[in-house]
C-alpha cells in the first residue's frame, strides 16, 4: 500500500510533494535515531550513578542538559523549519548529534560531559523536529504516529534490558561510540527526506481554526502532560534502586514496561476511530497520574513493575491521540511543529525540575508534582477539546 506525503503549496492546490513510503519509512527510523539517548533515559540515568559514580540530581542533570540541547533545537526550528532544506537539517543534526556523543564518550570522566551531552541533544532535536513534522502531515497520523513509536519502543526495551550487561562489558562510554555510529549509519536516509516546504497544510477534513486562547490552553496542556512525562522517565530508575532493588531487576521492570508500551502504541492504531479521542486522552492521562501513585512509598517490587508498565503502556496509547487531536485545532498546519517543540520542552525540563527536588534520596516532592500536573493537562485541554467538537457539529459554510 503506498503512503503519500502530502504538502500543500500555497496558492497552487494541485501542487504537492509526494514523499511516499521510503518517505515515511526515512521518518519514522530518523525517528527513533532522535531519541536513542532518551528512549533509555532511565536506564543512562542509572549508569551515570553506578558506572560514573555520579550523585543522583548529578545524573538527573546530566539527562536534562541533554533534553535541554534537545529543546532548544526543536523551538528554534519550530519557527524556521519552513525556510529550510529538510535534508540539511537532517544531515545537519545526525553529524552534530554524532560529534556530541563521540566527545561524550572521550570525556565521560570529565565535567564537560555537560557540554557534549548538550551538543548530542541539539543534534538529536532537529532529528527529532523534521520526523515528527513529517509524520504529521500523513493522512493517517495515528496510525504512522503508533508505527513510529513501535519502532523505537522495541529499540528501548531491547537495550534498556541488556544496559547493566552492557555497562559490565563495554563501558558507558562505548555506549555513547555506538550512539554516534548510528547516527553516522542513519546519514544516507537523510536523502529519502522531502526538500523543503512554504506550508505544512495538511488536508484534514476534522481540522478547524479554533481561538488563540484555545489554542494556548492546548499547547499549555502539551507542556504539562510532557513535563510529568520528563520527570517521571528521568527518576524511575532511581526509585526503583532507592527501593532496594537490584540494578538488573530494575532493567528487567523497565524492558517489560517498553514491551508492554509496544502494545499501548499499537491499541492506539486498532481503536483510533473506534473510540472518541477524548475518551483514550482521558484514560491516558488518568492512568498517567494513577500510574505515579502507586510508586509513592514504594516497598514492593511487583507493584513497581505494575506501576512502570502502566505508565509507559498509557503513554504510548495517548501520545498519537493527543497529538493528533491539537493538529485539528488549526487549519494551517503549524500546531505539530508547536507541539512538538513543547513536547520536547516538557520531557527535556522534566529531568532538571526532578534533579531540584531531590533531596536525600526523596522522591515524594517530585512525583506529587508529576501527579498535578497529569491532571493539570487534562483539564487545560477538555475546553480546547469541546470547543473543537462544536465546531465540527456546526453546518459547512454555504
Amino acid at each position: 500500500m503506498l503512503v503519500t506525503i502530502e504538502l500543500s503549496v500555497p496558492g497552487d492546490s494541485s501542487r504537492t510533494f509526494k514523499g511516499g513510503l521510503p518517505s515515511l519509512l526515512s521518518s519514522i527510523l530518523l525517528g527513533t535515531v532522535g531519541v536513542l539517548s532518551f528512549i533509555v533515559q532511565p536506564g543512562l540515568v542509572q549508569g551515570f550513578v553506578t558506572e560514573l559514580g555520579r550523585t543522583e540530581p548529578e545524573a538527573v542533570n546530566l539527562a536534562g542538559i541533554e533534553m535541554l540541547g534537545t529543546a532548544i533545537s526543536a523551538v528554534i526550528l519550530a519557527f524556521v523549519t519552513a525556510r529550510l532544506n529538510w535534508r540539511f537539517v537532517v544531515a545537519a543534526g545526525l553529524l552534530l548529534a554524532a560529534v556530541g556523543n563521540i566527545l561524550s564518550a572521550a570525556f565521560v570522566d570529565d565535567d564537560l560531559l555537560y557540554t557534549f551531552r548538550f551538543i548530542a541533544g541539539a543534534g538529536h532535536g532537529a532529528i527529532i523536529s523534521i520526523s515528527f513534522t513529517l509524520i504529521s502531515v500523513t493522512r493517517h497520523t495515528e496510525r504512522n504516529l503508533a508505527v513510529y513509536l513501535t519502532s523505537l519502543l522495541s529499540y528501548g526495551a531491547l537495550l534498556l534490558w541488556f544496559m547493566p550487561a552492557f555497562f559490565d562489558a563495554f563501558g558507558i562510554a562505548n555506549l555513547f561510540y555506538m550512539f554516534a555510529a548510528i547516527c553516522l549509519l542513519a546519514l544516507p536516509t537523510a536523502r529519502l527526506v522531502i526538500r523543503s516546504h512554504h506550508s505544512e497544510e495538511a488536508h484534514n477534513p476534522k481540522s478547524r481554526q479554533l481561538s488563540s486562547f484555545l489554542i494556548i490552553l492546548a499547547l499549555s496542556s502539551i507542556l504539562a502532560y510532557n513535563l510529568a512525562i520528563g520527570i517521571t522517565w528521568g527518576i524511575l530508575a532511581l526509585v526503583g534502586l532507592s527501593a532496594g532493588f537490584t540494578e538488573q531487576g530494575v532493567a528487567d521492570a523497565l524492558f517489560l514496561s517498553q514491551v508492554v508500551a509496544v502494545g499501548g502504541a499499537l491499541s492506539s492504531v486498532f481503536l483510533a476511530g473506534r473510540i472518541s479521542a477524548h475518551l483514550a486522552i482521558l484514560i491516558g492521562m488518568a492512568g498517567g497520574a494513577l500510574s505515579i501513585a502507586l510508586l509513592l512509598n514504594l516497598t514492593d517490587y511487583a507493584i513497581f513493575i505494575s506501576a512502570v508498565c502502566g505508565f509507559n503502556f498509557l503513554w504510548n496509547f495517548a501520545l498519537p491521540f493527543i497529538l493528533a487531536k491539537v493538529c485539528e485545532f488549526e487549519t494551517k498546519g503549524k500546531m505539530m511543529s508547536y507541539a512538538i517543540a513543547l513536547q520536547v520542552i516538557g520531557v527535556g525540563a522534566g529531568p532538571i525540575i526532578a534533579g531540584l527536588l531531590i533531596g536525600d534520596g526523596d522522591y515524594t516532592s517530585s512525583q506529587l508534582l508529576c501527579i498535578a500536573l497529569f491532571v493539570a493537562s487534562y483539564f487545560l485541554l477538555v475546553k480546547p477539546m469541546v470547543r473543537h467538537r462544536q465546531h465540527l457539529a456546526e453546518p459547512a459554510d454555504l
